[in-house]
């Protein structure tokens, strides 16, 4: 009864991103679409699929540098696979891409490293990249408002007073495992039942946690380098959308530029599968608020939708090079074997 609930949920949220994205087809059509096609610059694309390689090698590199703190870890191209698959996993999942993690955690421990140790380090990679997405959003969204003289709205706010929440929450959570307090299993202990956290898992997270205190206890100014890693990432980041945009004849000022990642950000984890209908949505709006234009807005969210495609089929290369399907990923990240 639970899964079939749950998969009428995911055809329902299927069914709404897609017409959502149907009736903006029909309120805009194709022509702008096709133009910025024709408009298309090689040399800006080739560009943004360079920056867009970095921004990956990146985010693979302040990962796999958290594993080489923690202990042994396998070379970097194994964290670069894992880190493209598990972000393809993530883009087709409403989770803000937090679902890949478990199959980023459950590849490095393929590759021979310890399994508590493996989801420490993808723990705390998370917990650098929202500090740094963190502190953009906030940012952005400001010189965004600043720039082009906008109220704030009850939206905007909103956005600001989450991200200071979430950026606050995980100063305490930092704050008390570089005191050496423990309050990850004591919280999953209330909060999930007995049946659910069996003792072997228990003995799991306190494993990891060991790894949490050191890294944050013994190497703090490995958390300094991490965050600082993550803002130059994002810079890359907002160099690549530069480019990508460029690349199709679609000039946006770089106010606007911040916000859209904000927006991109945001709305993947809305509960539709790869944000369908969502992505484009949200830049129509922004680009409507921000200069009246919305059919360029849908023209952008074709764009990015593109880009997403691409890397989301880039990481299921990745996955698929490791001899796994989308079939045995789940397999893999419960824990079983994989045959």
């Amino acid at each position: 009864m639970r899964r079939w609930l749950t998969d009428a949920i995911r055809a329902l949220s299927v069914a709404a991103g897609l017409g959502a994205l149907v009736l903006l087809y029909r309120t805009f059509g194709l022509d702008d679409v096709v133009a910025a096609f024709t408009r298309l610059r090689p040399p800006y694309l080739i560009a943004a699929l360079a920056l867009g390689c970095a921004v990956r090698l990146g985010y693979s590199l302040r990962w796999w540098c958290v594993a080489r703190v923690l202990g042994d870890a396998p070379g970097l191209p194994h964290f670069v696979a894992a880190r493209l698959a598990g972000d393809a996993v993530g883009a087709v999942v409403p989770s803000a891409r937090v679902a890949g993690d478990p199959l980023r955690i459950a590849l490095v421990y393929a590759d021979g490293v310890d399994g508590a140790r493996a989801g420490a380090g993808v723990a705390i990679d998370r917990v650098l990249e929202v500090v740094g997405s963190g502190l953009c959003c906030i940012a952005y969204v400001t010189v965004f408002v600043s720039t082009h003289a906008l109220a704030w709205s009850g939206a905007l706010r909103v956005v600001l007073v989450t991200m200071g929440l979430l950026l606050g929450g995980l100063a305490v959570l930092v704050g008390l495992l570089r005191r050496g307090g423990r309050p990850l299993s004591p919280a999953l202990r209330t909060i999930l039942p007995a049946r659910t956290m069996q003792r072997a898992w228990f003995v799991v997270l306190e494993q990891a946690e060991n790894d949490l205190i050191g890294f944050f206890h013994d190497g703090p100014s490995g958390f300094v380098w991490g965050v600082v890693g993550s803002l130059l990432i994002e810079t890359l980041t907002v160099l690549e959308y530069h480019y990508l945009l460029t690349a199709f004849g679609l000039v946006i000022d770089l106010p606007t530029l911040l916000a859209m990642l904000v927006v991109s950000g945001l709305v993947r984890a809305t509960p539709v599968p790869a944000a369908l209908g969502a992505l484009e949505a949200g830049q129509v709006a922004l680009l409507g608020a921000a200069s009246g234009r919305p059919d360029i807005g849908f023209v952008v969210g074709v764009v990015l939708r593109l880009h997403e495609t691409w890397w989301t089929a880039v990481g299921f290369a990745a996955l698929s090079a490791r001899g796994l399907s989308l079939a045995r990923v789940r397999v893999l990240t419960t824990g079983k074997a994989v045959g």
